[in-house]
């Protein structure tokens, strides 16, 4: 009976961890879709975005949030985000193969200045 109950508990967290996920992770795509839209970026310019989460990194004070944003006009470089405390962070830009600083501060300001579409 007792280890019954354990694995109740068990799944009951592990269901709230992936509601918690999915619900927080939809909360997020949107804002995401927001900030761009501030930046002058419209839906159809993204290809791609990616939330992924970590109760590890909140625990170890990293960012619990991360975001990766794909778009069309570049699609092999990445554009990294964060949610923290309420707000959508940039940062950094990442591409296989690896970019080099000139290449970086490029596309950052292709970024700030709404070219990428």
């Amino acid at each position: 009976m007792k280890k019954k109950y354990i694995l109740f508990i068990i799944i009951i967290i592990i269901a709230i961890m992936l509601f918690y996920k999915l619900i927080v992770g939809n909360i997020i795509k949107n804002k995401t879709y927001d900030y761009l839209e501030s930046k002058g970026y419209m839906q159809e310019d993204i290809s791609n975005i990616e939330i992924k989460h970590s109760f590890l990194n909140k625990l170890l004070s990293y960012n619990e949030w991360r975001i990766f944003v794909e778009f069309n006009s570049e699609p092999n470089v990445i554009f990294a985000f964060t949610y923290r405390n309420k707000e959508i962070i940039k940062q950094g830009v990442s591409s296989d193969p690896m970019l080099n600083k000139e290449e970086i501060r490029e596309y950052d300001d292709k970024f700030n200045n709404g070219e990428l579409k």
